[in-house]
């Protein structure tokens, strides 16, 4: 087995400056860590995920992915424990899990997983002087092992760089592509700043940030890459949005809107560009509608083509060929309320789309085939957490018969919903609230709360089957 490499932890001003800036791109994941520790295997259920794994029944992971309560961060390393029986049981004090172990740390970005949860890719990024390092690891996420990794080295940037990579799994091959924003200080000079304790003016070294975006290609047949491919975009927004196909990826930019010598400007439009995997030109580029990207939901349909979920009330989908956008409001969501709310969409194997939209409590299935007709829609009561990391707040079962989600505000637990009745079918509370679910391979749930122990696995029928205790701030799980 692999050992993971971890980026370097450099203390200097410099680079503790360049890891802030990334933590500020990144929304705060470039502190994050990828732990594991055992699922809980529902006897007599088969095994959602890729069959290429060998290991044994009952000894699959959850990968947990977030950032840890103390440092110094530990080790990267590899977990590979054995679930133990599961024991469905109704009373708060089930049986206690092991605690999860760490798999990596410092990661670049948030890891993203296959189209079949099979495998979770994630990446390091080891800067040194006028070159990086990037450095990307493939996971099987039954086993915590790790089984393809390869690096590329990044040349002539300037020193304290910023590099935010999004990894993109391309379905039915063997290629991960890496959209690398790639933010460089330009125009040093020493500006003054006010001390708020003294009232004085100090002064300090400043600098102007501009971004540019290159592709990467990785091969895990072969563990190589291709590229980097520049594509010269700069100056552009570091933040981007990216999906990909069998034989195409989409990437989502915006340029960085620009200071007007006259009269104000109207914002940049982001545009999509579609690059044909392995390549650095795109055979279409055209202009998309806003939002600017920020990793909104974003799916690839049957068709081939992308669709990105945008304010949460309307879908866009680009053509695989000409990068074309039709623009569709799904009705049931358009409704505005003050409150936050963390969207998703999610492609269903039968070729209809999962959307929810817990700020105003509610969960539909769409037909792209039929303009996104709206097949199927459940209504529950808002819970108290319906913004914010984890976005995962509702989840549908397999077999897409019934809906899952966080129990309302004023009840906590979970319920559950017939997807086509909409009624409420159960649920389970002892008073806690919870602020992320997911349903596992195994078909186990698993809830996950402010305070330890944060994790908490349910049967489908929503019986407790056992609680583990993590120092990691959990903000996604694979």
């Amino acid at each position: 087995m692999r050992a993971l490499r971890k980026a370097r932890a450099d203390t200097s001003s410099g680079a503790a400056l360049r890891v802030s800036r990334r933590e500020m791109l990144a929304g705060g994941i470039g502190a994050g860590a990828l732990i594991a520790l055992p699922d809980l295997s529902l006897a007599g259920r088969a095994a959602g995920r890729s069959a290429s794994s060998a290991s044994p029944a009952g000894s699959r992971h959850v990968l947990l992915y977030g950032t840890p309560q103390a440092e110094p961060f530990p080790g990267g390393s590899v977990a590979a424990a054995r679930s133990p029986a599961s024991r469905a049981r109704s009373s708060p004090a089930a049986t206690s899990l092991p605690a999860a172990r760490p798999v990596a740390t410092q990661l670049a970005s948030a890891p993203v997983a296959s189209a079949d949860q099979a495998s979770v890719a994630l990446v390091t990024v080891d800067a040194a002087g006028s070159a990086a390092k990037v450095t990307l690891t493939v996971v099987d996420a039954a086993t915590a092992v790790v089984s393809k990794q390869g690096s590329l080295t990044i040349t002539g940037i300037a020193d304290g760089t910023s590099i935010l990579p999004t990894p993109v799994f391309a379905p039915g091959t063997a290629i991960i592509a890496v959209v690398l924003a790639i933010t460089e200080p330009v125009g040093h000079r020493l500006a003054r700043k006010v001390d708020l304790a003294t009232g004085r003016a100090v002064p300090m070294q400043a600098a102007t940030w501009r971004s540019r975006h290159a592709l990467a290609y990785f091969d895990q047949a072969s563990e190589t890459f291709a590229g980097p491919f520049h594509l010269g975009n700069a100056p552009a927004l570091a933040l981007t949005t990216a999906a990909a196909n069998s034989s195409d990826l989409f990437v989502w930019t915006t340029r960085e809107p620009q200071p007007a010598r006259t009269r104000p400007q109207p914002p940049p439009l982001p545009w999509v560009s579609v690059f044909p995997l392995g390549s650095g030109r795109a055979r279409a580029s055209v202009p998309s509608p806003a939002p600017w990207p920020a990793s909104e939901p974003v799916v690839t349909l049957g068709t081939g083509h992308a669709a990105r979920l945008v304010n949460g009330r309307a879908v866009q989908v680009s053509s695989a060929k000409t990068g074309e956008v039709t623009h569709t409001v799904i009705e049931p969501l358009n409704v505005t309320r003050a409150k936050p709310s963390a969207v998703t969409m999610q492609a269903r194997p039968d070729g209809t789309v999962f959307l929810t939209k817990p700020g105003i409590g509610r969960a539909v299935v769409a037909d792209p085939s039929r303009e996104f007709r709206v097949t199927a829609q459940v209504d529950y009561p808002v819970p108290s957490s319906p913004g914010g990391a984890p976005a995962s707040k509702a989840v549908l079962s397999p077999a897409g018969d019934t809906l899952y989600v966080l129990g309302g505000a004023k009840t906590g637990g979970i319920s559950a919903y017939d997807m086509a009745t909409g009624k409420l079918a159960g649920s389970y509370s002892h008073g806690r609230q919870y602020f992320g679910l997911y349903q596992l391979a195994s078909g186990t749930l698993l809830t996950l709360s402010p305070g330890n122990p944060r994790l908490e696995f349910f049967s489908p029928g929503l019986s407790l089957l056992g609680t583990a205790a993590t120092n990691l701030h959990v903000s996604a799980v694979f």
